[in-house]
């Protein structure tokens, strides 16, 4: 842990954290997506998209559980596999944050749905400013805006589940596997693994290791809580979004289409405003509330210069949290469409996502007495399999997304990735940490 770090966060705001995380553009944008190809098996692709979010989750958790401190995936990424190999972590985990963009951009398309005619560019940039501003007041203020918003987005989801349940007249759709499988297998497995871009997310509460009440039970049980209610929202929003309407009218269609059609005037309203645009801002806040953890402790490693990780005087490192400020607003200004910043953030996400998970690999090796004591761990043998397993669902991930970013979205991240390699390469003789591995 960081010297002089407050032990500032309770399980409760962990909670908010990882729910506001997990909850965004993944239910509001990709239900109906899955909707066209998995049809009323909706329901259930929710469910096996959980435990293919489960395997890389629990590898987190895991290690969580074992070494707990602020930076997590960083710092398990250096402690397990090098130094070397945790700064190019780190450099990917920044691209990848373009995903920002994406939750901004969303809550633009949204809000146009209820205000015919905005700029969506200037309300996109103005989301993103507004969550930047909220986490420059520091960690506390931003933990109690995400508070409030939580507690708006579930009650407004919940609303939506129970007011569209009474319009579900034949469930039996959903125990026919010609309804649930009508593309094969292999279109409802294509759509769960759509889905598991709405669940990911918890896993980065490990980023407040250092700053959580007693962090080795927190971490583990604010994971595994999170997505289990998450999932239970989400099944209900599918049931909703197949059961109320004919499928051909919802195939393809987003959540605000649906809700339009069904509900009155008011509920609409509600149910965007509360519900989606909260979505939206909740997921967006809560990557500016973790992201600058891991930067912060790079620069204790000796990565980055000490005057880059100065803080305001509510303790935030400003300097880096707008570093993160302007990789997500570079797209909006830059025009991309929501699509492809989320496929192209997604495929990053998937790369760089493979170092902390398969970090769990050596920690039988690297940290003996951290896993014998640890509140929660896996057999020996899980702590081997589950990190291999990770690859090869990753990898999957990466394949499926090559031919839709092109060329060009992949030749800037080699060339990207390359100058980070040669950047360690002249920086790592500075780095204590290198000598020792």
């Amino acid at each position: 842990m960081v010297e002089g770090t407050k032990k500032l966060l309770g399980f409760w705001d962990m909670m908010s954290i990882s729910l506001g995380q997990i909850i965004g553009t993944g239910v509001v944008v990709l239900t109906g997506i899955s909707i066209s190809m998995t049809g009323y098996g909706a329901p259930w692709a929710f469910i096996l998209a959980l435990a293919i979010v489960a395997i890389p989750t629990i590898c987190i958790a895991a290690l969580g559980s074992a070494v707990p401190n602020t930076g997590g995936n960083y710092t398990y990424v250096r402690d397990m596999l090098g130094s070397r190999t945790s700064f190019l972590y780190l450099s990917l985990l920044v691209a990848g944050q373009v995903i920002l963009a994406s939750y901004a951009i969303g809550f633009a398309e949204y809000a146009e749905a209820l205000f015919p005619g905005i700029n969506m560019t200037f309300a996109a940039a103005a989301i993103m400013v507004l969550c930047f501003i909220a986490n420059l007041l520091g960690i506390k203020t931003a933990a109690r805006f995400q508070s409030v918003m939580v507690l708006v987005l579930v009650g407004s989801l919940i609303f939506y589940i129970i007011s569209g349940l009474g319009h579900v007249n034949d469930y039996s759709h959903y125990t026919n596997s010609e309804n649930i499988f009508p593309n094969g297998f292999g279109g409802f497995f294509a759509a769960a693994f759509l889905l598991r871009l709405s669940l990911i997310g918890s896993e980065f509460v490990s980023e407040f290791g250092g700053e959580m009440e007693n962090p080795g039970k927190t971490i583990p049980r604010v994971m595994g809580l999170s997505l289990m209610l998450v999932v239970m929202l989400y099944i209900g929003i599918a049931i909703v979004a197949t059961g109320v309407l004919p499928l051909d009218q919802v195939q393809g269609e987003n959540l605000a289409a649906t809700a339009k059609v069904v509900f009155s005037p008011a509920v609409y309203y509600a149910f965007i405003g509360g519900g989606i645009l909260v979505s939206l801002v909740t997921s967006l806040n809560a990557i500016f509330a973790w992201c600058t953890r891991g930067l912060y402790m790079a620069t204790e490693d000796g990565w980055l210069p000490k005057s880059l990780a100065i803080k305001n005087r509510f303790g935030t490192p400003y300097i880096f949290l707008t570093l993160f400020f302007i990789v997500g607003i570079a797209p909006i200004l830059s025009g991309l469409s929501l699509e492809y910043v989320s496929i192209l953030a997604n495929a990053v996400g998937a790369i760089f996502g493979l170092f902390p998970v398969f970090a769990l690999y050596n920690l039988t090796t690297r940290k003996p007495d951290a896993y014998a004591s640890a509140p929660f761990k896996l057999p020996i043998w899980a702590t081997r399999a589950f990190p291999l397993a990770a690859v090869v669902i990753y990898g999957y991930g990466i394949y499926s997304s090559w031919g839709f970013i092109g060329n060009t979205g992949w030749y800037s991240l080699l060339a990207y990735t390359a100058l980070i390699m040669v950047y360690i390469h002249f920086r790592s003789p500075y780095v204590p940490g290198c000598r020792k591995n």
